[in-house]
Parts: C-alpha cells; structure tokens; sequence
C-alpha cells in the first residue's frame, strides 16, 4: 500500500513518532514521510496521515511556533508552515479514488480535550478522505520531549493498525 505521512514538529517529538510509523509501514509498500512545510501532494497515496504538535489544546499557528521557538524550538521549525496551512491549501479528494487517512498528535495532557488531531480528522473528512480508525494521541514529558516510554512502539503498532483497516 502506498502511504503519506505528513507531519509538523517543533521539538523533534511528532517528527520521531512519524518516523516509526513510516519504519513500520515500509515493509508493506511504499512510504512517503514529508514535511508539511513542504505542502506534499496525496498524489496516488492509498493511506494518510496526519501528524501534529499541540499547541495550547491546538493545531500549531505562527504564533504558537514563535512562541515555542522562545522555549527553545528548532529556528527553522518555527518559522515553517504546519499542518494547519497544509490543510487550508489542500483540495478536495476525488470521490472514487478517495484514500483512507487518519490524524495523530503529540501532547503532554492526558485525555483527548483539545487534541488537534480531532480537528485534523474533521477537516480530512470534509476533503472526501476516508477516515478510519480512532486519532491518536501520544505522550511527551515536557513540552521539549523526550516521548515517554513505548511511545515509539505505540504509535508503530497504531499505523500498522491502520493499515490493516484500511486493506
């Protein structure tokens, strides 16, 4: 199956859960791992997803990216475009063809109020993507990281999930 990962990080901690999602999934098919900065194409993706920082209960903003360059965010990463902006710029799927997608985040709150990766599932279904699966949410220590423990496998075990739906 062909897969698009798209992703925003501030702090290296999204970057490193879409990374093992697309070490994961590479066994099965193809896998594109992009920067949303980079405004990817879904092109002949099969499956996509979505991943972001939360930003105050939040999708990132320039704002919040400057904000987080303050608390020492990698320079490049907060003067990139994000998931929100990708988001606004991406068109509308075509109906028979439509690829399945599904939206993570990386936060330190427990629970799912504000998890932006509910905001991003809505916005896929509103382009005509198929959601499956539930967004998932994995957890950071401090706002810089690290990821806690089995995060990492977490977040593989969940694409491979994915794609198991989706087939």
């Amino acid at each position: 199956m062909r897969t698009l990962v798209v992703y925003e990080s501030m702090f290296g901690n999204t970057a490193a859960v879409a990374a093992a999602m697309a070490r994961a999934l590479t066994p099965t098919g193809a896998v594109r791992l992009e920067l949303a900065d980079d405004r990817p194409d879904v092109g002949d993706a099969e499956l996509v997803i979505v991943g972001s920082p939360t930003h105050g209960f939040a999708l990132p903003s320039r704002l919040s990216r400057r904000a987080a360059r303050a608390q020492g965010a990698d320079a490049s990463a907060a003067s990139r475009a994000g998931i929100r902006e990708w988001l606004a710029e991406l068109g509308a799927v075509p109906a028979d063809s439509a690829p399945f997608a599904a939206a993570f985040d990386v936060r330190q709150a427990p629970g799912t109020a504000g998890a932006p990766s509910h905001r991003v599932r809505r916005r896929l279904d509103s382009l005509g993507f198929r959601t499956i699966g539930e967004p998932a949410s994995f957890r950071v220590g401090p706002t810089a990281g690290p990821l806690r423990d089995g995060e990492l496998d977490r977040a593989a075990a969940w694409a491979a999930a994915l794609l198991r739906a989706a087939r």
